[in-house]
């Protein structure tokens, strides 16, 4: 193997040269790195037979669940029952019982979306559900959370016991929090966890009015420095599908960048009431 500088005509000190090899590989004086680019996309529309098949979902459900966690194809909003499929469930009937499900999987019980990655981008996590039957006696929880089961025994990563006072379960949580026991209790308010320090309570702009049966999108996105924005919409009628989420509110905090997270929703009963709930589809994307 030879490399030589050939100067070009009319031209000093040129530096260009070719490489010459026969029968032997080029061997390279360091490394060569490409950036893997783009991301990793998970969007869950239950489109499987069963639950069990799902590659992508983990449902706890904490105590006996009034109904197991399972894939329908006729739960959802009057005008867009089973479209895609669904995934619904109900709590068990006991005060502060929970159920959970989270995207991704979990890795080893961890998240996999990091803020720091994002970039000049964003992580998200949306998604798309009814409140099925009542508003009472209840707390939802939609976001991002840094542990699948953290709210297990209590009502939620992030919720609301009484009027506006917030209670932070999670080190790092963010998104959307529907609470009958809250001032306001059929509004739904927003709100972070940074390293366990509580963000403002966010009163959404304009409000989100909890509907039952009627189609709801909650999205929270993420950038590289921790921020928090919260997108969302409600259907005008259980007869109308999903609107595309509008901006409502920043927390006041954020997120600590380096904690993994993952994609997050809760329901909670609040009483010996048992608690429903049904979602569409999930979706979380992470910048690699």
């Amino acid at each position: 193997m030879s490399a030589t500088a050939l100067p070009k005509p009319g031209r000093i000190n040129d530096r260009s040269f070719y490489v010459e090899y026969k029968d032997k590989p080029i061997r390279m004086s360091g490394a060569s790195w490409v950036e893997p680019q783009g991301a990793v996309v998970v969007f869950d529309d239950f489109l499987v037979d069963v639950l069990a098949d799902d590659p992508y979902v983990t449902v706890t459900q904490s105590g006996t669940p009034t109904t197991a966690a399972a894939v329908s194809a006729t739960a959802g909003s009057t005008g867009f029952a089973g479209h895609g499929g669904w995934l619904l469930g109900s709590v068990d009937n006991v005060d502060a019982e929970i159920d959970e499900v989270v995207i991704g999987p979990g890795i080893n019980g961890a998240g996999w979306m990091f803020p720091s990655r994002a970039g000049q981008g964003v992580i998200v996590s949306e998604f798309g559900f009814v409140i099925p039957t009542a508003l009472t006696a209840r707390q939802y929880f939609v976001g991002v959370s840094d542990d699948p089961t953290e709210g297990t025994t209590t009502n939620g990563p992030l919720n609301i016991q009484t009027g506006v006072t917030l209670v932070v379960v999670a080190d790092d949580a963010a998104g959307f929090i529907f609470s009958s026991l809250a001032t306001g209790p059929t509004l739904y308010k927003g709100a972070s966890s940074l390293a366990s320090v509580a963000s403002t309570l966010l009163t959404l702009d304009p409000v989100i009015t909890a509907v039952v049966d009627c189609y709801t999108v909650c999205r929270v996105e993420v950038d590289s420095s921790g921020a928090c924005y919260l997108y969302a919409s409600i259907s005008s009628a259980a007869t109308v599908g999903r609107k595309a989420p509008a901006y409502v509110g920043k927390t006041s905090n954020g997120l600590t960048p380096t904690v993994a997270l993952t994609p997050y929703f809760s329901a909670a009963a609040t009483t010996t009431t048992a608690v429903e709930w049904e979602i569409d589809y999930a979706f979380g994307a992470c910048a690699r």
